[in-house]
């Protein structure tokens, strides 16, 4: 099993209010070879604090697996396309098997 250290791939989290948004974000990053799959979860309840006041919402997770490569590309394509103020961009890499972390890759890639 790899390490985190050795880890080739993360796991990058956001939310959507709409699950149309979570549907028309995931096909965008797809289609661009931001990422290689999006678990799209939900709706889950939300709690958080914005512009001082306590909110609570239905929010669609997406779920998103790249390779480290493209986190930043990622990163700058959610905060574009989003439609949020603030979008949720939590990054962790991720330790997985080392079949799926080679699609990963693959999907991913920006060069044959």
């Amino acid at each position: 099993m790899m390490t985190i250290e050795q880890s080739t791939i993360a796991l990058v989290i956001t939310t959507l209010d709409d699950p149309r948004a979570a549907d028309e974000l995931s096909a965008r990053l797809l289609a661009d070879g931001l990422v290689a799959c999006v678990n799209i979860v939900g709706p889950v309840r939300s709690a958080y604090h914005w512009q001082g006041e306590l909110c609570r919402d239905e929010e669609y997770q997406l779920h998103m697996k790249t390779s480290l490569e493209r986190i930043d590309d990622l990163k700058d394509a959610i905060e574009q396309f989003h439609p949020y103020d603030c979008p949720e961009v939590v990054i962790l890499p991720a330790e997985s098997s080392q079949s799926y972390s080679e699609w990963v890759q693959q999907c991913v890639q920006t060069t044959p």
